[in-house]
């Protein structure tokens, strides 16, 4: 166990930790919230997944970070064996589970239209789900629908350990910056490509929520801040430190501002739609495709450097609830999806039909990192050092986790 973990007060507790408690907190705060997004409860918590999107490329960098400052050769085989064992378990359970779903439900409740969603198992097998959803009349089932942005990371996945074995550090730090600039103009161009080809104005974005290339930015911040942890550490009580502690949530709340506006002066709404149509999933205007996105990378990123040089404004992050939603948070984002389906999306209409649902969502996503993930990752990574085997780092404990969320 890490010491001081669960009061998230000490942020150099992750200095020699696999983990920083405030980030483990940040990531179970995110899934809470897509949880409650597909509930109904919680309007922009699909920006949560570009939260994680941020995330991983901050843990994913840090870790490769860490092993070549311990002496390590960069070695992107090794990199692919832990994805593999961190991602492919619970996965395949997940779309096992979802193919059993659906056969059962064509069979006992004579519903044969539901094996028409078997044809999308190759596309989950093979990474490319994401691609898939951008294809025009694609029909979604609770299934396997929320598994996109696994395609997404594991496309990502795919190329990072290249460009960290193959590139000098000042040179990846030069590329994340680039792709955190040109993040928006992706978006743009993609809006201005699939617009000119015909396709809807809904279709197009899709393509611009689905699409890999256009949340690279979200990885890359991710990495830039994990390049440069040890340097934003180092402000911890200074005066820029302090300065940052208010700047930040003043940039993100102006740009919220701004989304609002621009909103508002296209589409005239009224009350409470003024702020759920400018963040509304799968933003239709164009201004929201480009700064909505760029809200979430950003309010990650901005969380990180918060986070990493000691703000007491994101301490609450470091609270032992929030770390061990943080660790299980993989099992909550695959399980919940389907699980409301099940109880066909009772999950929102009556606070005890919602604590049941989210209940059950909390067993399942223990029992399967407890009983899959652990013992999956221990059989497919034998000689890595597991720090979950202590008896003492349950996810009913402050443990140690990888860096999938």
């Amino acid at each position: 166990m890490l010491p001081g973990a669960g009061s998230g007060t000490d942020v150099q507790a992750g200095v020699n930790g696999d983990i920083i408690p405030e980030v483990q907190g940040l990531r179970g705060l995110t899934a809470l919230a897509v949880i409650l997004f597909h509930m109904g409860w919680l309007w922009c918590g699909w920006l949560g997944v570009w939260v994680f999107f941020t995330l991983s490329g901050f843990v994913i960098t840090r870790s490769m970070v860490r092993a070549e400052a311990a002496g390590q050769p960069v070695s992107p085989g090794r990199f692919y064996r832990a994805r593999i064992a961190r991602i492919l378990p619970l996965y395949l359970a997940a779309i096992t589970v979802g193919v059993a779903t659906l056969c059962l439900e064509a069979w006992l409740f004579d519903r044969p239209e539901s094996l028409a969603f078997l044809t999308q198992v190759p596309w989950l097998m093979t990474g490319t789900f994401n691609v898939f959803r951008v294809i025009p009349g694609y029909e979604e089932t609770r299934m396997f629908g929320h598994l996109w942005s696994l395609s997404v990371e594991e496309q990502y996945y795919l190329l990072f350990p290249l460009l960290f074995a193959g590139l000098r550090r000042a040179q990846l730090v030069v590329l994340f910056a680039l792709l955190v600039i040109l993040g928006p103009f992706w978006r743009l161009g993609t809006h201005m490509v699939f617009s000119a080809l015909g396709w809807s104005v809904p279709d197009v974005a899709t393509a611009i929520y689905q699409l890999t290339f256009n949340h690279l930015d979200a990885f890359a911040l991710g990495g830039l801040i994990a390049i440069n942890e040890g340097r934003l550490r180092a402000l911890t009580g200074s005066r820029l430190a302090r300065r940052l502690t208010w700047a930040i949530p003043v940039g993100l709340a102006t740009l919220a501002a701004v989304c609002v506006i621009l909103q508002n002066a296209q589409v005239s709404t009224s009350g409470k739609d003024v702020f759920t149509d400018a963040f509304q999933v799968k933003p239709q205007l164009l201004s929201g495709q480009i700064l909505v996105y760029a809200l979430g990378v950003l309010g990650a990123g901005g969380l990180l450097v918060l986070i990493l040089t000691g703000s007491r404004i994101v301490a609450l992050l470091g609270a032992d609830s929030l770390i061990r939603l943080g660790t299980i948070s993989f099992g909550l984002y695959v399980w919940h999806f389907p699980l409301l389906w099940i109880f066909a999306d009772a999950g929102h209409r009556t606070l005890v039909s919602a604590g049941l649902y989210l209940g059950v969502t909390l067993v399942a996503a223990i029992l399967s990192y407890r009983y899959l993930e652990q013992p999956a990752r221990r059989w497919l990574e034998p000689r890595r050092r597991m720090s979950e085997v202590s008896p003492a780092q349950s996810p009913t404990s402050v443990v140690q986790s990888p860096a999938r969320p």
